[in-house]
């Protein structure tokens, strides 16, 4: 009895220490922050004016003109 129940401890001490924090992905993932890496680069100043959200992509609109999805230029808003 008592080897069965230190088999079955020893093997759920196994399986959890082999399983993977997904979590930990998702938050790094949520914590990227497109704004300052575009200021730390030099490629805008300040913060962007607005954000249009069109579906799941969001852009953001700068007061020189220009439309970043993410760390791309997607255009430039006329004046």
């Amino acid at each position: 009895m008592k080897t069965l129940l230190l088999t079955v401890t020893l093997l759920a001490i196994a399986l959890t220490a082999h399983a993977d924090d997904r979590r930990d992905r998702c938050e790094r993932h949520e914590l990227h922050n497109y704004i300052i890496e575009r200021q730390q680069i030099g490629a805008v100043q300040g913060v962007p004016t607005s954000r249009m959200i069109i579906g799941r992509r969001e852009v953001d609109i700068y007061p020189n003109g220009l439309m970043f999805e993410g760390n791309s230029v997607v255009g430039i808003k006329p004046r």
